[in-house]
């Protein structure tokens, strides 16, 4: 398996542009996310999948641009009204078509909250 930036750097250049701002991003929220492919895209793990960022150019991905996934998409609040859950029971997305459409803050607030669902999951595993 190839590196988290080559995968990135093989893909067009549009969903290169915002796989590359959605990682930075990521990293910013937590520097200490282990990042790993998973499903053939890049996984961001603290106790347990967090999120993903998923281009079109991967398999199994939307039809065009870039998703950024959520993996406990069903217990954050989306107070921002962004995150799509369609018919998924957990899995919660944010679509991005252009890196123009990327908002920081309002991505950093997101992730800050799927941070605090994952360590709440592990007070509750670890209570059992």
């Amino acid at each position: 398996m190839h590196s988290i930036e080559a995968f990135i750097y093989d893909l067009p250049k549009q969903e290169r542009e915002m796989c590359l701002r959605l990682r930075d991003i990521v990293l910013q929220a937590a520097p200490d996310f282990e990042e790993l492919f998973s499903y053939g895209v890049p996984y961001y793990f603290r106790n347990r999948r967090v999120c993903c960022i998923w281009p079109a150019s991967a398999k199994g991905g939307p039809r065009r641009g870039v998703f950024l996934g959520f993996c406990q998409g069903n217990l954050l609040s989306n107070e921002q009204g962004i995150i799509e859950m369609g018919d998924r029971k957990r899995f919660g997305l944010v679509r991005y078509f252009d890196v123009k459409e990327i908002r920081e803050v309002v991505i950093l607030e997101i992730l800050q909250e799927a941070i605090l669902v994952d360590a709440t999951l592990k007070k509750l595993k670890r209570q059992r």
